[in-house]
């Protein structure tokens, strides 16, 4: 039903296992969809953490109807001899309520701390709930069990205890779905949004310096980016969020840094984001006017959106991030590869902020601003090291030798960066 879509599954037998699943999910894919409110909780932690993309099926009242209704229909059972565990018995009574029954339940356990993620975590009891539902049943105050947690009711049908697993809709798995890809959308329309960074140092001293502007246009190919040759003061970078944000935490390390280092200098830094190059230019420029607001006794940088938001200063606190991968998945790779950390974290940038699209070794040369020879060396030990497959070639502007196109394998998208 959504052909657009590959679904990768990570299982698991206990809840709380959700957290050893969510780093490799999310090299994976674009976005985690838990099955539910109780994984998601315990992966909401290291979601936060390392700002993945992320959403749960909620447990709704449609859940806590068709449950009931299948085993009024079923077993033949008040609702007063089923034993109940759900997140908020609020949702139970709720339904209870608006379809007028008068009936109340009498037996029911939740779990509302689920919904408080900002606090500590708590631990999930799987065997007090069931010791719940077999106590109720025992004492012949129950016939049946209705739960909402996989791992309880695995326990109650090895104990032969009469039970049935909530209902889970389709509808609401299919808006759970329908809801996960328009937000890939619309990050994907975001990425794609133009980004202008305007920049200048504050004595402007170095606006017709012909080695600030060598030094600008090195940056730009990292960033996927184009210097304008036309606007001087301030000097203007033209490139997109998506590949910005791609180099969001080695903006300050390795480009302020660098930047203040070598010119002894600090710099008031501008970036705008809109759909047109004229909306990014115009917020750019606010964003600059803004940094005047700040002493200038370091770089001071702004952000304005879209939306015309104004963030910043931005990168405050991250003068101490060290220029040094300590990615252990980098780190092997290299040594397996015998190339260095290096060279392998600036591919695996270059592929990412090209989403993962074919490229050929002049794109990889022109990007690292390294030799043809040096590239295509690149490209063979990762194609070696089953890293990268050939997929086919182009020929350039229908003439001159084909070029061999390669795509990054799993091996190599599943690698992380610091």
């Amino acid at each position: 039903m959504f052909p657009e879509v590959q679904f990768i599954s990570f299982q698991y037998d206990m809840p709380e296992e959700t957290s050893l699943l969510i780093e490799n999910a999310g090299k994976q894919t674009d976005l985690i969809l838990f099955s539910g409110s109780i994984p998601f909780y315990y992966g909401y932690e290291q979601v936060k953490r390392n700002l993945i993309e992320a959403i749960y099926v909620p447990f709704d009242e449609l859940t806590v109807a068709l449950s009931l209704l299948s085993i009024s229909h079923r077993e033949q059972v008040t609702i007063n001899e089923i034993s109940i565990d759900l997140p908020d018995k609020n949702r139970l009574m709720k339904v209870l309520e608006e379809s007028e029954i008068a009936e109340k339940p009498l037996y029911v356990k939740d779990y509302p701390w689920i919904y408080k993620r900002e606090e500590d975590t708590q631990i999930l009891n799987i065997a007090e709930f069931v010791q719940f539902h077999r106590n109720m049943h025992k004492e012949g105050k129950t016939h049946f069990a209705l739960t909402s947690i996989h791992a309880v009711y695995q326990e109650l049908q090895r104990l032969s205890i009469p039970c049935r697993y909530m209902v889970q809709p389709k509808h609401t798995l299919m808006d759970s779905l329908t809801k996960g890809i328009s937000l890939l959308k619309l990050k994907k329309t975001e990425e794609s949004q133009i980004a202008v960074i305007s920049i200048q140092d504050y004595q402007q001293n170095l606006k017709e310096s012909d080695l600030f502007l060598n030094f600008l246009q090195k940056v730009s190919k990292r960033l996927q980016a184009r210097v304008s040759l036309e606007y001087l003061n301030p000097h203007l970078i033209y490139t997109t969020r998506g590949a910005l944000q791609a180099f969001e935490s080695e903006i300050y390390d390795e480009i302020i840094g660098q930047m203040e280092q070598e010119f002894q200098t600090f710099f008031q830094i501008g970036i705008g984001y809109g759909y047109t190059i004229q909306e990014a230019e115009k917020h750019s420029a606010q964003a600059l006017f803004f940094t005047n607001k700040f002493l200038k006794r370091k770089t001071v940088a702004c952000l304005v959106d879209e939306d015309q938001k104004l963030q910043g200063p931005l990168f405050e606190g991250n003068q101490q991030v060290e220029l040094k991968n300590e990615d252990e998945s980098i780190q092997k790779l290299a040594r397996e590869l015998k190339m260095s950390a290096k060279n392998i974290k600036m591919i695996h940038q270059f592929i990412s902020i090209n989403h993962f699209r074919a490229f050929s070794a002049a794109e990889l040369e022109e990007y690292m601003s390294c030799t043809r020879r040096s590239a295509e060396r690149f490209v063979k030990r990762l194609t070696e090291g089953g890293c990268l497959n050939k997929i086919g070639e182009e020929h350039p502007y229908g003439q001159g030798r084909p070029r061999n196109l390669y795509v990054p394998a799993e091996k190599f998208k599943k690698i992380t960066e610091n």
